[in-house]
């Protein structure tokens, strides 16, 4: 009844493919690499096979870098809000002319 259940641990996508860049220089096994970064092995293989150097053109990996289009996302609304604060300014000061 008193069980805790473990919190699943989030990994970037950048520290998944250094981990799987390390794996292929060092020419370790999956399971040498998993008793030292306490990550399980199973994880470790499918990172292998989205971030692997035999994978790095196939479809298997991600599409979209989710943290880059949140930038581009907030440099977007920015420049929108700009944007507008520059089509009032040049009403106003046309305004003046007529």
């Amino acid at each position: 009844m008193g069980e805790t259940r473990e919190k699943r641990k989030h990994y970037t996508q950048e520290f998944r493919r250094k981990t799987i860049e390390h794996l292929e220089q060092t020419h370790k096994s999956l399971t040498q690499l998993s008793r030292e970064l306490d990550i399980g092995v199973t994880t470790l293989s499918n990172w292998k096979q989205m971030y692997g150097a035999n994978n790095k053109d196939k479809s298997t990996q991600p599409l979209v870098d989710y943290e880059q289009m949140k930038k581009l996302e907030q440099q977007n609304r920015e420049l929108k809000e700009e944007n507008e604060i520059l089509k009032k300014a040049m009403h106003f000061f046309t305004k003046d002319r007529d």
